[in-house]
């Protein structure tokens, strides 16, 4: 579980709790990716450990990789947007999501139109409010060390991001062909801002919400002084991993690609 550490000078709530899992897909005709040109998308995906109020969900990070951290400073240029491309009560049709509208392979070469997404981290992750702001904490469950993909994806062994919701109307980087259906409750939260804390965490149950990630800290407890248990995998997060497995399955009988070996290994695929 996660939960604050005694430390009286921080005023520190938790919002939610669950697991986390990374993943990336190569451009096509890539088919050993070195650097972040040679992605076409990264992705993360939460499973909270309420599955009964709240929603699965896929993310899809702006530039491919997440937010430089700078230890003690948040910096504004440490940042990236990411946006929710899929929610579902069921674990595995998040997973479904990263494969879904991919058109059959190309005959006659059998090549596949659009590439493997692969698995690049999973363990858990925390949402929680510091004081005005809220804060996106995870702890790598594996890879247990970190390798060339973690290091040029920006996935630490743990880490802090401060992370605030867009309201729909205000620009961003991110042009996104719809906007989230927020009930009038969460639309009023705005109340004039461009930006505000992800509190309730209910802002990330719809799809199209748009969130920044601003780089906080390399050391959950060293900050916010929460403990995450990297090992706990809840419900949600097994289903999704067994429909990873089967994908992987069916990735490496068809098409010998390796779908979880840059988390086994820290290694490209």
């Amino acid at each position: 579980m996660a939960r604050p550490s005694p430390r009286k000078e921080l005023d520190i709530r938790l919002l939610e709790t669950g697991n986390i899992i990374f993943f990336y897909r190569p451009r096509r005709g890539v088919l050993h990716p070195r650097s972040p040109d040679d992605l076409e998308r990264a992705y993360f995906a939460l499973f909270p450990d309420d599955q009964e109020h709240h929603q699965n969900r896929l993310f899809i990070v702006a530039h491919a990789v997440f937010p430089a951290i700078i230890p003690g400073a948040a910096l504004p240029s440490e940042r990236d947007w990411a946006f929710i491309a899929d929610i579902s009560r069921e674990p595995r049709e998040v997973i479904e999501a990263l494969e879904k509208n991919v058109p059959a392979p190309s005959p006659p070469s059998g090549e596949r139109v659009r590439p493997w997404a692969r698995v690049a981290g999973e363990g858990r992750y925390a949402l929680a409010r510091h004081e005005d702001h809220t804060h996106l904490v995870y702890w790598l469950h594996q890879p247990e060390q970190p390798g060339e993909v973690q290091q040029v994806l920006q996935i630490h062994p743990e880490a802090s991001y401060i992370i605030a919701v867009k309201q729909p109307f205000a620009p961003s980087e991110i042009q996104l062909k719809e906007k989230p259906g927020y009930p009038e409750e969460l639309v009023r939260m705005f109340d004039g801002h461009g930006w505000i804390p992800v509190d309730p965490p209910d802002f990330l149950d719809y799809r199209w919400t748009q969130v920044l990630l601003i780089g906080a800290e390399p050391t959950v407890e060293t900050e916010l002084g929460i403990h995450l248990d990297p090992t706990v995998e809840n419900a949600a997060a097994k289903k999704a991993l067994d429909e990873l497995r089967a994908e992987a399955r069916e990735a490496h009988s068809r098409w010998h690609v390796e779908l979880f070996e840059p988390m086994c290994a820290g290694r490209w695929e």
